[in-house]
């Protein structure tokens, strides 16, 4: 055979003008994917009858095409097996994908022993078409096998380079990046060397390019950044080597200085300073003892937290620096656990102690914001042996009162979530403070949680440390968080939704009555506005409901991994065909035949917990064992995770034909695509879901594997606010479109408005179903239905009752409870009052 290096020499010593170039072409699926083929119907790699390790195979009426840049001998191979009487395995061969005449090869009930059948033809024209046509039942294989094209027309790679990296204005201290996708658009291998040239201020990472193969039809992704560190405008030339032509991409940026204009306004007080206290006065934050008190005390005046005005005044102190909290040292608190008929603390390390806080801040007008937002793993900021847990600040306000002397006083609200695991603990700690540096004792109250098996009060008065110092990329912090503030839903009290529609007549005590025995907060979005609950705590309402840690439990399952899903089925449609085995190696090599019952399971089979592995065949009765809890969920390695999930099951069905509920599913699902893509998979949707769809900084980060690998969980460890269950559960209403572009897969997110004519697999009855990470429920199999039969709507759902209901009446409604109750029938029933809840 004759390469393309050769050809080039002979024409350039003008000798070889009568020499053919000739080119092999090998189709024998084994690098484990059908990349590449057109599928429909039930098509999947298997390992069962092949010639060599794989083969690819069809059942219950489908076909699978192929175009290739190659003609001369065409050899193809088939084999059957279970065919019935008028159960046929064809293939056809075609130069044109029109004209197929008859069949290659046609296998039928006598020839279905599993032995492969080979024929020989020869096309012309420089391309070649392919097709396996299955006609029978899901219970008939038709196996797909032993592709050669030997003759002219060569295959080659195609490389095109997508993606832009002038990155305009930085401030100077922040970074920016920008994703770059390398795709090979050829009909072979595309060989990338190193890529090159991205000298400071830019740099790459993710790199998921460099010294790889990109086959046909795929591609690979890495990022550039650039980190200004003076203000200058920079530039570079990156160079991508590779075996089609060489590619080169422009960088560029400038470094700024000056901060932007503010794009969001931020409240200010305009009190006249008389605020009404009786507790944490400034005698009592520099006294020795606290008690646990209502968390409004917590707050700008007991009186005015429902007011719509208040008695603060703006401050007069800025607040720029460290808060360090007991010489950094983790602290011994009060605690008094309150679960109820069971006690937990017992199983923890020490949960009495709050761990090491040393966070830098910085203050704009009177609100206060940390640098480091999102979940903070204590681990790595002190003793592991106190990191039972880890916290999530959020962004305060400053005010003066009169009687505070020169002082300001500041309140900053945080979480508690617990070490590995979702279960979130609200506080709030307030102290005075000076612009040089004086501060009180803070007082630290934790008395608030969403979490169904553990709950406590925690509390102290803290010695503290203000050490004022500029904080670097300060503007930036600001800015970030006025545009934060901006892109936050109109909000209005829940109860303003009976008097907005006082034709509906609604009774507001019925939405979220279901979760009313230990509620935290709900909400309805409607007509753009978002009608909020209190946060309801033991100890009064929280007073920064609109930055309350909210954990996700398994809402993160619809929001992350199925949303990753997604994201990579939108921008490559071979991700829909993404297998298991071939990006999970654990799930190849297991023992108990892990690698036989993870063959042909699909990404989606196991986002639609259909894997056809369980023990139990009750829709959970998988899940509560004292295995899941103690080989995965209490397990906080990946080896550990992935061990149980790869292992735990037994092969019982067909995949997509009973459903099984299965968090480790769905960390295989995650797993896998994370793998596929080659970089960290949740950054990505961080940058290019969460980020355009303005979701708050806690959806940031999520609860990762104690190791170098650092793997998300994938199924739950996610962080919300309530603006950001809403605005997650309108995206699917708007079927994946983020400011007019279509970002998620059309078609994923209409099966998951059951728009898209599969209703997934029935769950625990024939009312409720679960598809692409979302549960349905028809409406219309209610006791007393307000719908007709066939009135789904569909929700996410998380532990201990938690639920976003996707209504629609475009109304998205969401509860978080400890309650565990996952009903919304009440809001179900004052919804429809405003307008038609059954859909159309």
């Amino acid at each position: 055979m004759m390469n393309k290096r050769l050809l080039s020499s002979c024409l350039l010593l003008a000798s070889c003008a009568n020499l053919q170039v000739t080119a092999d072409i090998n189709e024998d699926f084994e690098d484990g994917d059908i990349n590449g083929w057109n599928t429909s119907g039930i098509v999947a790699i298997n390992s069962t009858k092949t010639i060599g390790n794989y083969a690819m195979r069809l059942k219950g009426g489908a076909s699978a095409e192929r175009s290739f840049a190659a003609d001369g001998a065409v050899t193809v191979a088939l084999a059957a097996t279970s065919l019935e009487t008028g159960d046929y395995c064809d293939v056809f061969v075609s130069e044109d994908g029109q004209n197929w005449g008859s069949s290659l090869i046609n296998l039928n009930k006598n020839q279905d022993n599993g032995v492969f059948t080979s024929a020989s033809t020869t096309t012309n024209g420089g391309v070649t078409h392919i097709r396996y046509v299955q006609t029978g039942s899901a219970a008939d294989y038709c196996y797909a096998d032993g592709i050669s094209i030997v003759g002219a027309g060569e295959p080659a790679p195609s490389i095109a380079v997508t993606g832009s990296a002038a990155f305009g204005n930085v401030q100077v201290g922040s970074s920016a990046s920008a994703t770059i996708t390398i795709a090979n658009n050829g009909n072979a291998n595309l060989t990338v060397a190193a890529i090159t040239g991205a000298a400071a201020p830019f740099s790459v990472a993710n790199d998921g390019c460099s010294n790889s193969t990109i086959t046909a039809g795929n591609n690979c992704n890495f990022e550039v950044a650039f980190t200004p560190s003076a203000a200058v405008t920079s530039n570079a030339t990156l160079n991508i080597a590779n075996n089609d032509v060489a590619q080169t991409l422009a960088l560029s940026g400038t470094g700024n200085t000056e901060p932007p204009p503010p794009s969001g306004v931020l409240p200010a007080f305009s009190g006249d300073g008389n605020v009404p206290r009786s507790n944490l006065t400034i005698s009592q934050l520099n006294g020795s003892s606290l008690a646990m008190m209502d968390f409004a005390h917590y707050s700008h005046g007991v009186a005015e937290i429902a007011s719509a005005t208040s008695h603060a005044k703006q401050p007069t102190n800025s607040f720029q620096g460290r808060l360090v909290l007991n010489a950094a040292n983790a602290t011994a608190m009060n605690f008094n656990e309150t679960t109820s008929g069971r006690a937990q603390a017992g199983n923890y390390n020490n949960p009495a102690m709050l761990p090491v806080f040393d966070f830098e801040f910085v203050q704009v007008g009177s609100h206060i914001i940390p640098k480091t937002r999102g979940l903070v793993v204590s681990g790595n900021i002190g003793a592991p042996d106190f990191a039972d847990w880890n916290y999530i600040i959020e962004p305060g306000r400053v005010w003066n009162e009169n009687n505070d002397g020169a002082y300001s006083r500041a309140t900053i609200p945080f979480a508690l979530q617990e070490n590995q695991a979702n279960c979130t603990h609200n506080g709030l700690l307030t102290f005075a403070f000076k612009d040089d540096g004086s501060i009180t004792n803070v007082a630290v109250q934790v008395g608030g949680e969403t979490c169904l098996y553990f709950q406590y009060d925690m509390w102290k008065l803290v010695p503290a440390q203000y050490i004022p110092a500029a904080v670097t990329g300060a503007s930036t912090l600001i800015t970030d968080y006025q545009n934060e503030v901006l892109n936050r839903l109109p909000v209005k009290p829940i109860a303003e939704l009976a008097s907005d529609y006082p034709a509906a007549n609604i009774n507001v005590a019925n939405i979220a009555s279901e979760q009313s025995s230990a509620a935290t907060t709900h909400g309805v979005l409607y007509n753009g506005v978002h009608y909020a609950a209190p946060c309801s705590t033991r100890h009064g309402d929280y007073p920064y409901c609109e930055v309350m840690s909210l954990p996700s439990y398994s809402t993160a399952k619809t929001a992350v991994t199925n949303f990753a899903y997604a994201l990579l089925v939108q921008q490559n449609a071979a991700v829909s065909n993404l297998m298991v085995s071939p990006n999970v190696s654990e799930c190849q090599d297991g023992i108990n035949g892990t690698a036989s019952i993870w063959s042909d399971v699909t990404v989606e089979n196991a986002l639609d917990m259909a894997t056809g592995n369980y023990r139990l065949s009750s829709y959970e009765g998988d899940e509560g064992s004292s295995a899941v809890v103690n080989e995965f969920f209490l397990s906080f390695t990946h080896d550990e995770k992935i061990k149980h999930a790869c292992e735990r099951y037994i092969r019982k069905d067909t995949p997509n034909t009973h459903f099984s509920y299965h968090s480790s599913d769905t960390y295989i699902a995650g797993v896998a695509m994370d793998n596929h893509y080659s970089g960290d998979l949740f950054t990505k949707l961080v940058n290019e879901v969460y980020k355009p769809l303005t979701l708050s900084p806690a959806t940031y980060s999520i609860v990762r594997t104690e190791d170098a690998s650092a793997e998300p969980y994938w199924s739950h460890g996610m962080t919300w606010h309530a603006d950001d269950m809403i605005k997650l559960g309108q995206l699917i209403n708007d079927r994946g479109v983020i400011n007019g572009q279509q970002i998620l897969n059309g078609d994923i997110m209409d099966d998951m408005l059951l728009n898209g004519g599969d209703l997934g697999l029935q769950t625990y009855g024939a009312e409720s179903r679960y598809l692409n990470g979302v549960w349905t429920y028809d409406m219309g199999q209610r006791a007393s239905p307000l719908c007709p039969a066939g009135s789904w709507v569909s929700y996410m759902s998380g532990y201990g009752g938690i639920g976003v209901v996707m209504f629609p009446n475009d109304a998205v409604y969401y509860f978080v409870s400890d309650s565990g109750s996952y009903a919304f029938g009440g809001a179900e029933a004052e919804l429809h009052k405003i307008s038609n809840i059954c859909g159309s």
